[in-house]
């Protein structure tokens, strides 16, 4: 089974737990398209791991590819995952995602949507990728609730106002 991350590589994106994550399920086949300031870090990290695939930095059409190929798409970071196109785009090609509850995320996502997950927690990523994987059903709902959730809500317009209002609810 596949799992993909997509994105840069730096602290803010949490690529060094999903790579600890591959660590702990060597059956699968993890895979990450990125670039960025922990480049090399994961590429040390790797030289251990059999099943971590580094792609670097790829083109939109590999990105697209790899999406539909991937059974799980992970977005980790321990801050923010909302703004995140990778996560967008997994989600409207109906992918189970694995996904830290930080910042605003689980005001637009939910168990309904996502797993979420503590950020920074390699075996709670772990646990959620083989429960995923394990329970077919599970993950193609997931699957088709994020495609929903994307083609209800996420909508420049309404996005918009949204973060609008929750400034304006932290500005009172």
């Amino acid at each position: 089974m596949k799992i993909l991350f997509v994105g840069r590589l730096d602290t803010f994106k949490g690529v060094l737990t999903f790579v600890e994550a591959a660590r702990l399920c060597p059956q699968d086949e993890f895979i990450i398209c990125g670039d960025g300031p922990l480049k090399m870090e994961v590429l040390n990290r790797r030289s251990t791991l059999s099943n971590l695939q580094f792609l670097s930095w790829v083109s939109q059409q590999k990105v697209n590819k790899l999406m539909m190929e991937a059974d799980i798409f992970c977005q980790l970071s321990p801050v923010e995952n909302i703004w995140a196109a990778s996560l967008i785009r997994a989600m409207k090609y109906e992918k189970a995602i694995i996904c830290t509850d930080v910042g605003w995320t689980n005001r637009f996502l939910n168990e309904e949507t996502v797993v979420l997950i503590p950020p920074q927690d390699p075996q709670a990523l772990a646990t959620a990728i083989k429960f995923t994987l394990k329970n077919s059903d599970v993950r193609k709902q997931f699957g088709k609730n994020a495609a929903e959730y994307v083609k209800e809500n996420l909508l420049v317009d309404k996005i918009a106002k949204e973060v609008y209002d929750g400034i304006r609810e932290t500005l009172r």
